[in-house]
């Protein structure tokens, strides 16, 4: 499973038509592979007051004292992505991802002039379960029936590849 968190200030993503189109942006960077019900899309706001870049509240007046650094007015948003389903195997595959990234953020993110970071974590696959179903494995015909249904449902521990 790809969770995302995206920890925004309160103002940011307010409208539901936004979030909407940026969880879809997120999910068409793995639904070419994955089930789409495996990518979660968490929005949380975070007050100025408890968000801190450098020791700087953002967003804050810029003032002499928070230079140098960025400006303190632009809103901060932090994103955090944990990939569970899939390992990237390579530099070329994780530079490919990085830019899929990269182009789903542009719209909701760069475009609306927020300063941004993110970071990517693989974790591991046998810590993970789904509705109480361990998931089958890559391209098996289990998980093509979980991306056929769009949810998690029993299969047989051969056709997933668990034996």
């Amino acid at each position: 499973m790809p969770l995302w968190m995206i920890y925004h200030p309160p103002s940011a993503f307010v409208e539901e038509d936004t979030k909407c189109a940026f969880a879809k942006a997120i999910t068409e960077i793995y639904s070419v592979k994955l089930p789409a019900f495996y990518v979660n899309v968490i929005f949380q706001p975070i007050q100025q007051t408890s968000f801190y870049v450098g020791g700087v509240a953002r967003p804050s007046p810029h003032t002499d004292t928070n230079k140098p650094g960025p400006d303190s007015k632009k809103p901060f948003i932090r994103i955090t992505i944990q990939n569970i389903a899939r390992k990237i195997p390579n530099d070329a595959r994780r530079d490919g991802f990085l830019e899929r990234v990269d182009n789903a953020l542009k719209p909701f993110i760069e475009d609306a002039g927020y300063d941004w970071e993110y970071s990517v974590a693989e974790t591991s696959r046998d810590l993970w379960k789904m509705q109480g179903l361990v998931p089958p494995m890559p391209d098996t015909e289990a998980e093509k029936v979980w991306c056929r249904v769009n949810e998690a449902v029993p299969f047989k521990r051969e056709t997933g590849g668990l034996v």
